[in-house]
């Protein structure tokens, strides 16, 4: 039918994900997408609105192909390891030769900053939601008391944050996995870091029997001061 766009979506959108993921936002043109997708340019303006529109889509399509799989490691049972497996997943994606090197939106954000605002918020977004997935995952373990409920867990999930979007920086540079593996190794040191020390945790439940104990004591008849002996009859 005349007028009508005969084209996958999808198909296009991992095209032009692949170009921009390579290439870059700026170095990509109207024609290089043209080629890449398949598509001509009045397809991808009636679609898309323009080259900008067009990568905002893409955003959206990285987000789903890359960053819910990302995402999905974070609700491991265990939290540590859940953010052990979100590292994992980052380095076993870069070390893909078939994968184009870094994160779309890290490099978006280093090699144009100046990308536009709408661009801009949509991956400082991304960012947001990825740091607020982190941050539950370490309440939950503070209170389940793997992780020091002392420490601060929204700066802490803006430290493994950062760490993450590290290994897609490093890995622009980089294509050694073991040194990746280095990074995130350190960086989950400070997860041990943050643990209470065993004794120190046995202490707490011996202090709570002891308090729980001395209440116990403290409401038989005839007792006017803590003891741990009963009462005599």
């Amino acid at each position: 039918m005349a007028g009508v766009k005969q084209f996958d979506r999808n198909e296009v959108l991992d095209r032009a994900m692949a170009l921009f993921w390579h290439r870059g936002y700026e170095a990509t043109s109207i024609r290089d997408l043209v080629e890449a997708t398949g598509i001509n340019r009045g397809s991808i303006y009636a679609t898309f609105g323009d080259k900008k529109g067009l990568f905002l889509a893409v955003l959206d399509h990285y987000g789903e192909k890359v960053g819910k799989p990302l995402m999905a490691e974070l609700s491991d049972p265990d939290p540590r390891r859940a953010i052990e497996r979100m590292f994992d997943s980052i380095i076993q994606r870069t070390s893909d030769p078939r994968v184009p090197r870094g994160c779309l939106n890290t490099n978006t954000s280093l090699e144009c900053p100046t990308v536009g605002d709408e661009i801009s918020r949509k991956i400082a977004e991304t960012l947001g939601q990825q740091e607020s997935a982190i941050y539950r995952v370490l309440r939950r373990a503070q209170t389940e008391g793997s992780l020091n409920s002392a420490l601060d867990a929204r700066a802490l999930a803006r430290f493994f944050t950062s760490v993450a979007q590290g290994l897609n920086v490093v890995n622009k540079a980089v294509g050694d996995p073991d040194v990746l593996k280095d990074v995130a190794r350190v960086a989950m040191s400070v997860w041990a870091a943050g643990q209470r020390p065993r004794h120190q945790r046995s202490r707490s439940r011996l202090g709570t029997w002891i308090l729980l104990v001395r209440n116990r004591v403290s409401t038989w008849p005839g007792r006017s001061s803590w003891s741990l002996s009963p009462p005599m009859t």
